[in-house]
Protein backbone atom coordinates (compact mmCIF):
# COMPACT_ATOMS: atom_id res chain seq x y z
CA UNK A 1 0.00 0.00 0.00
CA UNK A 2 2.11 2.91 -1.15
CA UNK A 3 1.60 6.41 -0.32
CA UNK A 4 0.84 7.67 -3.34
CA UNK A 5 -2.38 5.73 -3.82
CA UNK A 6 -3.22 6.51 -0.36
CA UNK A 7 -2.98 10.52 -1.43
CA UNK A 8 -4.58 10.13 -4.20
CA UNK A 9 -7.63 8.70 -3.28
CA UNK A 10 -7.86 11.19 -0.42
CA UNK A 11 -7.98 13.94 -2.88
CA UNK A 12 -10.74 16.06 -3.54
CA UNK A 13 -10.88 19.39 -5.67
CA UNK A 14 -12.90 21.57 -3.49
CA UNK A 15 -15.10 21.41 -0.48
CA UNK A 16 -18.61 22.04 -0.04
CA UNK A 17 -20.76 23.77 2.80
CA UNK A 18 -22.45 21.65 5.01
CA UNK A 19 -24.45 21.92 7.81
CA UNK A 20 -21.44 22.54 9.98
CA UNK A 21 -21.51 25.67 9.64
CA UNK A 22 -19.31 28.10 12.22
CA UNK A 23 -16.07 29.98 11.99
CA UNK A 24 -13.50 27.23 13.43
CA UNK A 25 -15.39 24.59 10.96
CA UNK A 26 -15.12 27.23 7.87
CA UNK A 27 -11.30 27.81 9.06
CA UNK A 28 -10.29 23.75 9.42
CA UNK A 29 -11.79 23.36 6.02
CA UNK A 30 -9.81 26.37 4.37
CA UNK A 31 -7.22 25.34 5.78
CA UNK A 32 -7.34 21.66 5.02
CA UNK A 33 -8.11 22.64 1.33
CA UNK A 34 -5.05 24.72 1.09
CA UNK A 35 -3.05 21.89 2.37
CA UNK A 36 -4.37 19.58 -0.60
CA UNK A 37 -3.96 22.06 -3.18
CA UNK A 38 -0.01 22.19 -2.08
CA UNK A 39 -0.26 18.47 -2.88
CA UNK A 40 -2.30 18.40 -5.65
CA UNK A 41 -1.14 22.10 -7.62
CA UNK A 42 0.03 22.80 -10.84
CA UNK A 43 3.34 24.04 -9.03
CA UNK A 44 4.21 20.97 -8.10
CA UNK A 45 5.43 18.87 -5.12
CA UNK A 46 7.81 16.23 -3.25
CA UNK A 47 8.39 15.06 -0.17
CA UNK A 48 9.43 12.12 1.81
CA UNK A 49 7.43 10.01 3.61
CA UNK A 50 7.13 7.22 5.98
CA UNK A 51 3.90 4.76 6.62
CA UNK A 52 3.25 2.76 9.85
CA UNK A 53 0.32 0.31 10.19
CA UNK A 54 -0.29 -0.84 14.10
CA UNK A 55 3.66 -1.51 13.79
CA UNK A 56 2.75 -4.23 11.62
CA UNK A 57 3.13 -2.61 8.18
CA UNK A 58 6.05 -0.18 7.76
CA UNK A 59 6.89 1.61 4.38
CA UNK A 60 9.42 4.70 3.59
CA UNK A 61 9.81 6.19 0.15
CA UNK A 62 9.77 9.62 -1.90
CA UNK A 63 7.45 10.96 -4.05
CA UNK A 64 6.95 14.20 -6.64
CA UNK A 65 3.86 15.71 -8.43
CA UNK A 66 3.37 17.61 -10.88
CA UNK A 67 -0.35 17.69 -12.86
CA UNK A 68 -0.70 14.48 -14.05
CA UNK A 69 3.03 13.88 -14.02
CA UNK A 70 4.53 11.92 -11.02
CA UNK A 71 7.74 9.86 -9.76
CA UNK A 72 7.80 8.01 -6.77
CA UNK A 73 10.56 5.46 -5.33
CA UNK A 74 10.34 3.02 -2.49
CA UNK A 75 11.98 -0.41 -1.92
CA UNK A 76 12.51 -1.70 -4.93
CA UNK A 77 10.60 0.04 -7.07
CA UNK A 78 10.75 3.50 -9.11
CA UNK A 79 7.89 4.80 -10.96
CA UNK A 80 7.86 7.42 -13.89
CA UNK A 81 5.08 8.25 -15.16
CA UNK A 82 4.76 11.49 -17.57
CA UNK A 83 1.23 11.10 -18.23
CA UNK A 84 1.50 9.46 -20.83
CA UNK A 85 3.66 6.55 -20.40
CA UNK A 86 4.67 5.26 -16.69
CA UNK A 87 7.37 3.04 -16.68
CA UNK A 88 7.50 0.84 -13.34
CA UNK A 89 11.03 -0.39 -12.35
CA UNK A 90 11.97 -2.94 -10.07
CA UNK A 91 15.89 -2.89 -9.25
CA UNK A 92 15.86 -6.23 -7.56
CA UNK A 93 14.42 -8.01 -10.57
CA UNK A 94 16.32 -5.66 -13.05
CA UNK A 95 12.86 -5.34 -14.76
CA UNK A 96 10.69 -2.88 -16.25
CA UNK A 97 6.85 -2.59 -16.61
CA UNK A 98 5.28 -0.30 -19.10
CA UNK A 99 1.91 1.10 -17.76
CA UNK A 100 -1.05 3.16 -19.45
CA UNK A 101 -1.46 5.62 -16.55
CA UNK A 102 -4.84 6.88 -18.15
CA UNK A 103 -6.18 2.95 -16.86
CA UNK A 104 -7.90 3.32 -13.75
CA UNK A 105 -7.57 0.02 -12.24
CA UNK A 106 -10.02 -1.37 -9.17
CA UNK A 107 -8.24 -1.61 -5.75
CA UNK A 108 -10.26 -2.29 -2.96
CA UNK A 109 -7.48 -0.80 -0.99
CA UNK A 110 -7.65 2.48 -2.46
CA UNK A 111 -11.83 2.64 -2.17
CA UNK A 112 -11.05 2.09 1.39
CA UNK A 113 -9.46 5.39 1.95
CA UNK A 114 -12.23 7.09 -0.56
CA UNK A 115 -12.88 10.73 0.67
CA UNK A 116 -16.13 12.16 1.04
CA UNK A 117 -15.59 15.31 2.13
CA UNK A 118 -19.29 16.35 3.26
CA UNK A 119 -19.42 13.24 5.45
CA UNK A 120 -17.10 14.78 8.19
CA UNK A 121 -17.00 17.49 10.66
CA UNK A 122 -14.50 19.57 10.80
CA UNK A 123 -12.19 21.35 13.61
CA UNK A 124 -9.23 22.98 14.55
CA UNK A 125 -6.64 23.64 16.88
CA UNK A 126 -3.27 24.71 17.78
CA UNK A 127 -0.71 21.93 18.84
CA UNK A 128 3.13 22.65 19.98
CA UNK A 129 4.17 21.44 16.46
CA UNK A 130 1.78 23.28 14.16
CA UNK A 131 -1.74 23.35 13.80
CA UNK A 132 -4.19 19.78 14.12
CA UNK A 133 -6.77 19.47 11.72
CA UNK A 134 -9.36 17.24 12.94
CA UNK A 135 -12.22 15.52 10.54
CA UNK A 136 -14.64 13.02 12.37
CA UNK A 137 -17.14 10.84 10.12
CA UNK A 138 -21.17 11.95 10.61
CA UNK A 139 -22.97 9.91 12.39
CA UNK A 140 -24.87 7.75 10.30
CA UNK A 141 -22.45 7.94 7.28
CA UNK A 142 -21.03 4.69 5.51
CA UNK A 143 -17.12 6.46 5.23
CA UNK A 144 -14.41 3.57 5.16
CA UNK A 145 -11.81 6.23 7.44
CA UNK A 146 -13.69 6.94 10.77
CA UNK A 147 -11.35 9.89 11.38
CA UNK A 148 -8.80 11.94 9.62
CA UNK A 149 -6.07 13.76 11.89
CA UNK A 150 -3.61 16.21 9.95
CA UNK A 151 -0.87 17.97 11.72
CA UNK A 152 -0.05 21.28 9.46
CA UNK A 153 2.93 23.69 9.74
CA UNK A 154 1.66 27.16 10.35
CA UNK A 155 1.83 29.92 7.57
CA UNK A 156 2.32 27.81 4.70
CA UNK A 157 0.07 24.81 5.71
CA UNK A 158 2.22 22.09 5.04
CA UNK A 159 1.60 18.64 5.97
CA UNK A 160 3.84 17.26 8.96
CA UNK A 161 1.85 14.07 9.71
CA UNK A 162 -1.62 12.61 8.50
CA UNK A 163 -3.30 9.72 10.52
CA UNK A 164 -6.44 8.05 9.75
CA UNK A 165 -8.51 5.40 10.96
CA UNK A 166 -10.09 2.81 8.81
CA UNK A 167 -12.84 0.88 11.09
CA UNK A 168 -10.68 -0.13 14.23
CA UNK A 169 -6.93 0.47 12.98
CA UNK A 170 -5.25 3.44 12.67
CA UNK A 171 -2.41 4.50 9.59
CA UNK A 172 -0.25 7.09 10.44
CA UNK A 173 2.33 8.65 7.23
CA UNK A 174 4.82 11.30 8.72
CA UNK A 175 6.12 13.60 6.08
CA UNK A 176 9.88 15.26 5.63
CA UNK A 177 11.43 17.66 3.28
CA UNK A 178 8.32 18.84 1.69
CA UNK A 179 8.55 21.34 -0.99
CA UNK A 180 6.07 22.68 -2.83
CA UNK A 181 6.79 24.45 -6.40
CA UNK A 182 9.70 25.14 -8.29
CA UNK A 183 9.34 21.30 -9.65
CA UNK A 184 11.76 20.93 -12.25
CA UNK A 185 9.82 18.94 -15.27
CA UNK A 186 13.19 16.66 -15.80
CA UNK A 187 12.64 14.66 -12.62
CA UNK A 188 9.55 13.04 -14.30
CA UNK A 189 11.82 11.82 -17.31
CA UNK A 190 12.38 8.35 -17.44
CA UNK A 191 16.32 7.49 -17.76
CA UNK A 192 16.05 4.88 -19.99
CA UNK A 193 20.00 4.76 -20.36
CA UNK A 194 20.13 4.07 -16.86
CA UNK A 195 18.07 0.87 -17.34
CA UNK A 196 19.32 -0.28 -20.66
CA UNK A 197 20.17 -3.62 -19.77
CA UNK A 198 17.03 -4.30 -18.29
CA UNK A 199 14.35 -6.68 -19.42
CA UNK A 200 10.73 -4.74 -20.26
CA UNK A 201 7.60 -5.71 -20.13
CA UNK A 202 4.66 -3.95 -21.94
CA UNK A 203 1.79 -4.02 -19.64
CA UNK A 204 -0.40 -2.00 -21.63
Amino acid sequence: MRVVVLLFSLHCPHFTATAQDNANARQAKRVFNTAWNHIYGQEGVKFNYKINILGLYKEEGYSCNKGKKSVSEHKNTIIYDNGELKHIVRTNKHLVELHDPKVNKSDDKLQMFKFEPDSYNYSIAKDPEGLLVTLDAKPGTKVKMKKIIALLSEGKYYPKKLRIKVSIFWCTITFSDFQAGNIDDKLFVYPKEKYADYKIIDKR
